[in-house]
């Protein structure tokens, strides 16, 4: 199909990503000399309102602002200029999606982010809004004071590589503006102010802290904060800032978390994190405490899997808008572009063999990213050696036989290894008719052997083959790769048992398993119900964190194990239990059946009993072991 792009200025308007009211967003490219290309975001105010005065001071006040910001976690401004009468700006590109198509896209399949990956995410915008905050003027030296006002999911960016990034500082005050906001004025998106926001009072950088809190508690809510059918009722419920406690909507949130999330959106101004500093510091340290494991190369493999048709088709539309070329004289080019769909539905994407190499991804139909256990392709041997070393003569034809020795081979050479062949066929056929003739005598004058064999009672049978279905499904499991899962509590050091085997480890436990197939996980904690649930691996790095629940009625035993040897193995209600010192108790449910079995594990000596304990009770127990 042919499409459209423009010529504008010394840039290429590539693709339109956005549309606002009075500006749009293109993805373009820049060209540079000897064809060197950067594919850049070119925002541009709509033509009709390039004589709006007002539009134009603050369009001309963002890239102020935004020209001085230099950090990872901001998007980067590199031009501002008038083209044809449009002011424009050209920012970083960030292949990826905001945080609220994100969303969006995980609520249609199920699936949400994890406390880790949310944690990560608000710390980078954080260091981000640190940046911001603190920020310099260039020209002057003097502090920027800069307050975004606007922080809300459509204005958190994350790549497909996991980078995290504020975008749009189009409503951001400055003190260095020209004109301060007016008195009563409202800017921003009234779900996501805070309270001295909606009320129209003056603003400090404890107002981006606060809307940076209420992402966070969506994220771990899986549900909006503010909301209602007006606006006026959104802006009186951010005033009166009820914030319901997120552990009681999500309890497998950490108590820890719940404590910052309760002072990011504390009312008052003077209660909350004064710093995005202190903020990016509170999260570092709670997500290298309770997830030390967590890597943000798996934050990115996680992106790639969550979207990796957009991802895929991103990356073919850039290998095509690279060979479009500048063209000065014209301000519209057309390119020709192959329409692959209908191929596409039945073979799925597609890449050039070079760019699914360099992109280490698996472009099958089920567009899954594997970016571990890739291994070279085996090396062939050479076409002159056998595995023996032995020499072997070049393959050609003889007389239309494939295979054959050509003429072209010398005679003499021919002539000697056919002698030297037969002579050693000759030998052999002797050798192998001696041996049959004697062992056919043998044969003759030995008796019939029998088979005395019986099998033992009891004793299992020989295996069979399983049935085809099953032999399929067992073919198609041992085709999958492998996938690191990581398994976390709450509380944490919960005893993990795998598939009904004890790991004798404790979380937060990793482990590599199959992809896309599930397993049986239970966590054991002294003094908590089980949990039992079933896990399937869906991606790279996948992480699942339990919540256990407290005996809603508990008692406990003293257990005294007699003839148990060094090291015993106990298990109560069926779980294994670590063994405590003589005189300390164990929790267990009150009021029911428990069984408590112990085991020596040299002598294989045990012995079992099951107790009921009313609640809040001690009992002592003594185990025999015969």
């Amino acid at each position: 199909m042919s499409q459209p792009v423009e010529q504008f200025g010394k840039y290429i308007l590539l693709e339109r990503l956005a549309a606002g009211g009075m500006a749009e967003v293109y993805l373009s490219k820049s060209t540079g000399a000897v064809g060197v290309n950067k594919f850049v975001a070119i925002k541009r105010i709509l033509p009709q309102f390039s004589d709006h005065r007002e539009f134009i001071d603050m369009f001309k006040e963002e890239a102020k602002i935004a020209v001085n910001l230099n950090q990872g976690n901001v998007v980067s401004i590199y031009d501002f200029g008038v083209e044809r009468n449009q002011f424009f700006l050209v920012m970083e590109y960030v292949e990826g999606r905001n945080l609220r198509q994100i969303l969006n896209e995980l609520k249609k399949s199920g699936s949400q982010f994890t406390i880790e990956q949310i944690v990560f995410m608000m710390k980078e915008v954080a260091a981000g809004l640190d940046h911001a905050h603190r920020c310099i003027d260039g020209t002057t030296g003097k502090p920027l004071n800069i307050v975004h006002r606007d922080i809300s999911p459509q204005n958190i960016m994350v790549s497909f590589e996991g980078e995290v990034k504020i975008i749009d500082f189009g409503i951001a005050k400055a003190e260095t503006q020209l004109e301060a906001t007016r008195a009563g004025t409202i800017k921003g998106k009234y779900g996501y102010m805070s309270p001295e926001q909606a009320d129209g009072q003056t603003i400090d950088p404890r107002t981006d802290i606060f809307s940076l809190g209420i992402v966070l508690w969506e994220l771990l809510a899986n549900d909006r904060l503010f909301t209602s059918n007006s606006e006026a009722a959104v802006l009186r419920k951010i005033r009166e800032c009820q914030i319901p406690s997120i552990r009681k909507i999500n309890p497998s949130v950490p108590p820890e978390l719940e404590r910052i999330v309760d002072k990011l959106l504390s009312k008052d101004r003077g209660m909350r994190y004064q710093t995005a500093a202190a903020l990016h510091r509170d999260l570092n340290r709670f997500l290298n405490t309770q997830y030390p494991d967590f890597s943000p190369h798996d934050f990115s493999v996680f992106m790639k899997n969550a979207f990796s048709a957009a991802f895929l088709e991103q990356r073919r539309k850039l290998i095509e808008f690279a060979k479009i070329q500048s063209t000065e004289d014209k301000t519209m080019v057309t390119v020709t572009q192959t329409d692959a769909r209908s191929d596409e539905r039945s073979r799925g994407p597609m890449l050039p063999s070079d760019l699914s190499e360099k992109l280490d991804i698996d472009t099958s139909t089920d567009l899954r990213v594997n970016l571990d256990n890739l291994k070279p392709p085996p090396r062939p041997l050479p076409t002159h050696a056998t595995h023996t070393g032995i020499q072997r003569a070049p393959v050609g034809t003889i007389s239309g036989i494939p295979g054959s020795i050509p003429r072209s081979t010398s005679n003499s050479l021919f002539d000697d290894v056919s002698g030297m062949a037969m002579k050693f066929i000759v030998a052999l056929i002797f050798m192998v008719g001696s041996w049959w003739g004697y062992n056919s005598y043998l044969r003759k004058e030995a008796p019939p052997i029998t088979n005395s064999y019986q099998p033992i009672p009891g004793a299992p049978k020989t295996a069979t083959a399983p049935p085809r279905e099953i032999q399929h499904q067992m073919d198609l499991a041992a085709t999958e790769p492998d996938y690191s899962v990581k398994i976390y509590s709450n509380p944490a050091r919960a005893r993990v048992i795998i598939n009904g085997i004890d790991t004798e480890q404790y979380t937060p436990y990793s482990k590599s398993m199959k992809a896309n197939t599930p397993f049986n996980l239970r966590l054991v904690y002294e003094g908590y119900t089980d949990l039992v649930t079933t896990i399937t691996p869906t991606y790279e790095a996948y992480s699942f964190t339990g919540t256990l629940e407290r005996f809603r009625k508990s008692a406990s035993v003293v257990i005294n194990i007699f003839n148990g040897g060094a090291n015993p193995e106990l298990r109560i209600a069926g779980a294994p239990v670590s063994i405590k010192r003589p005189g300390e108790a164990y929790l267990i449910q009150a009021e029911v059946g428990v069984k408590i079995q112990v085991r020596n594990k040299t002598t294989g000596l045990s012995a079992e009993t099951t107790v009921n304990v009313p609640t809040d009770q001690r009992k002592p127990i003594d185990l025999y072991l015969r």
